[in-house]
């Protein structure tokens, strides 16, 4: 009779082993991950955590990253209109002083011009970017958790640049190596935030690089193996099902030997 209840017992005991690994094949199946819980590999569970962290950090770097490059692009939007103003400036530099049917009142209409177009660029000195000063100001975007990695954007200096055409209002006292030199000085602005984006665009690049490979390593890590996890989940099903008859079937021998025994 012992060895029928034993038989029984251990027939008991490989049916809810069975189900237990049957219940961890179907949740992995669901989930689509490996790891679904500390006790299934707490080494993996452990560097997927860092890696799944830094993937996070990554892409927060990613995201300043991007905008300082709209700051960049807004920057050399406003450089672009500033060369186009002292262009236009040195345009009426020439008609000022050589056109044939020049009166008075033209070369007033000429000073106007020339009046609102530098208090233009008075305007733009004070430019800003979502609060932040365009020109003036340094900038320091945080591209990596590591903060001797920062990249800091320079101030372009754009007051300076044009600092002699400031209080122009006419032109006879306006020479036009003050004019060239202006638009030179926007024309090495322009440079060097052309010089900052390339740099950004290739950080961008690089931390896309590294979270695509992260990425990649996480997926070896956490993801689980469809085909191999199918195969388990009908093993398990099996010998379940299996492990279900063996413990009826004991039962049923300890319900006879009972029987017999009355």
């Amino acid at each position: 009779m012992s060895i029928l209840i034993a038989n029984s017992a251990d027939a008991a005991h490989y049916l809810k082993q069975n189900q237990n690994n049957l219940q961890k094949s179907l949740k992995r199946l669901s989930s689509g991950k490996r790891i679904t819980g500390g006790g299934d590999d707490p080494g993996g569970l452990a560097v997927s955590m860092k890696i799944n962290a830094s993937i996070k950090r990554l892409a927060g770097a990613d995201n300043n990253v991007q905008n300082a490059m709209s700051y960049m692009e807004v920057q050399d939007g406003l450089l672009e209109t500033a060369g186009n103003i002292i262009t236009r400036i040195s345009e009426l530099k020439g008609l000022h002083s050589d056109d044939p049917l020049k009166s008075t009142a033209n070369q007033a209409a000429y000073n106007t011009e020339l009046a609102d177009l530098v208090a233009q660029l008075d305007d733009m000195k004070t430019a800003t970017f979502n609060g932040e000063d365009l020109f003036e100001t340094a900038q320091t975007i945080n591209y990596d958790e590591d903060t001797a990695a920062d990249l800091t954007l320079a101030a372009s200096g754009f007051a300076t640049a044009v600092a002699g055409l400031d209080g122009a209002n006419d032109f006879a006292a306006l020479d036009v190596a003050t004019i060239d030199t202006a638009l030179d000085n926007v024309a090495a602005l322009r440079a060097q935030n052309g010089s900052g984006q390339n740099r950004l665009q290739f950080t961008a690049q690089s931390l896309s690089l590294q979270r695509i490979n992260m990425a990649a390593a996480l997926s070896r890590i956490e993801d689980v193996d469809l085909a191999a996890e199918t195969a388990e989940l009908a093993k398990h099903s099996i010998l379940t099902q299996a492990s279900a008859s063996m413990v009826a079937q004991a039962n049923s021998q300890n319900d006879i030997a009972l029987m017999l025994l009355s």
